[in-house]
């Protein structure tokens, strides 16, 4: 029914992968409404940018409709281009994140516990899928990692994670932002042939898009860690995949263009709270989100606004793509650097209303 096969820009396939991802993402919904059910509330406090307890772990619809979609494909592999071994190690991973994250939303575990297996399944990920074993750098050349590969690919997989992890605080976000960003990024692998790319983007943005639907705003039901992890480990995953284990070759900097106003939001909020001498892992209201919501914006608001972002850095990822390899990381930076004014407005509004303030208060968060 469904035509994986290498030759996928023909008329026949693009309607079979249409119809299979709209089936993917309606089972993704009924999943969703069943979680609602389920009610795992997650109740407002201080720091919250809700007021209503919420059911959470909508992340359980995206990860095994995710999983699901994969071994639809996995199980067609005669006629999908997909490495068995590697992939099916991508999915063992992505399954232990999800057990590890949905044990974090019911019972809550310890900090360490979650880097843990943070580490642990970028570790084998590293070892055993694909590591990123090399960046094009200015007048440099092709810096080469070699074992020190492994432990950028594990940094890389752990900063990404919590950087998603952090930009899910308010209805319609992080997910929002997940779809627009998976289509940029499956339309990139699609169009170079980076099939494991590709197909795994598709099956993701289908996963997630049927959990949106009750996550805009005002959200029905938060995907919660277990949905930021797994998100966060798959993207994370398809971006070290796309570079060095697909023949597609996307550059390993695609996936952080895409996701730069992020990246530029949690690194903002890390400066600002160590120059005011506070706890970097400490849960607060301070990211740029969370203090333009305390000036007024309202979630659906803020959500388009970040919408947009993405689609301006979608914009800009297509052409880092398709870029010389040497131009590509200074046009990274670049793009990074484009955020940064409105961050500075975002801050300076925000000492305006006195809703945040330089001042050094190393015992409290603002309430």
């Amino acid at each position: 029914m469904f035509d994986f096969s290498a030759d996928f820009l023909t008329p026949g396939a693009a309607v079979s992968h249409v119809i299979f991802a709209v089936m993917l993402c309606a089972f993704s919904a009924v999943l969703t409404c069943w979680v609602i059910r389920w009610n795992i509330a997650d109740v407002p406090n201080a720091r919250s940018s809700h007021a209503q307890p919420t059911p959470k772990s909508g992340g359980v619809a995206i990860a095994i409709s995710f999983l699901a979609g994969m071994v639809v494909i996995l199980s067609v592999h005669e006629e999908a281009p997909v490495p068995d071994v590697p992939f099916a190690i991508f999915l063992a991973m992505t399954g232990v994140t999800f057990a590890a994250a949905l044990a974090d939303d019911l019972i809550e575990l310890a900090p360490f516990i979650k880097l843990f297996c943070q580490l642990a399944a970028a570790l084998v990920f590293s070892l055993f899928v694909a590591r990123i074993d090399g960046l094009a750098v200015p007048m440099i050349g092709n810096l080469t990692f070699g074992w020190f590969g492994h432990l950028v690919t594990i940094g890389w997989f752990v900063l990404f994670m919590n950087v998603y992890n952090f930009m899910d605080g308010i209805d319609g976000l992080a997910a929002g932002g997940a779809l627009i960003a998976l289509f940029m990024l499956g339309g990139i692998g699609l169009l170079l042939g980076a099939h494991v790319v590709y197909l795994s983007a598709l099956c993701l943005f289908a996963a997630v898009a049927g959990f949106f639907a009750f996550n805009f705003p005002p959200a029905k039901i938060f995907m919660g860690d277990t949905g930021s992890q797994v998100i966060g480990f798959v993207i994370a995953g398809l971006a070290v995949i796309g570079a060095r284990g697909d023949a597609g070759q996307i550059s390993i900097v695609v996936v952080p263009a895409l996701f730069s106003c992020f990246i530029v939001d949690v690194a903002a909020t890390l400066l600002y709270r160590f120059f005011r001498k506070q706890p970097l892992t400490q849960a607060h209201r301070e990211h740029l989100f969370q203090i333009c919501n305390r000036l007024g914006f309202s979630h659906l608001r803020l959500s388009l606004i970040y919408y947009g972002l993405f689609l301006v850095s979608g914009a800009g990822a297509v052409l880092l793509q398709f870029a010389d390899a040497a131009a590509r990381l200074p046009l990274f930076i670049s793009g990074l650097l484009v955020y940064v004014p409105l961050a500075v407005m975002v801050y300076l509004a925000g000492m305006a209303r006195g809703v945040v303030t330089l001042t050094a208060t190393p015992q409290q968060d603002q309430p």
